[in-house]
């Protein structure tokens, strides 16, 4: 079986050069879910993952990211009556 390396949220943010703030906008737009062990509080992601948070701030044109809607672009406009001549 494949063992797999893992790292903090912090150490990872360290480790791409981000703030600790933004890894978490940059876990969202890659789809990357966070792991955590036992009764832990810490979140944790692979050192794959962690490498793909590195190359994503180097180069995000690279990477195809779904990006998230606003609400205001989300909400339907409701139909307006036309008035009858």
């Amino acid at each position: 079986m494949d063992e797999q390396e893992y790292m903090t949220l912090s150490e990872a943010s360290k480790y791409a050069g981000i703030k600790r703030a933004t890894i978490y906008n940059y876990l969202n737009d890659l789809n990357i879910k966070t792991f955590k062990a036992g009764r832990s509080h810490q979140a944790y992601i692979t050192t794959a993952d962690a490498q793909k948070l590195k190359e994503y701030k180097a180069s995000p044109w690279k990477f195809k990211v779904e990006m998230r809607k606003r609400k205001e672009d989300t909400l339907e406009m409701p139909a307006v009556k036309k008035e009858a001549a």
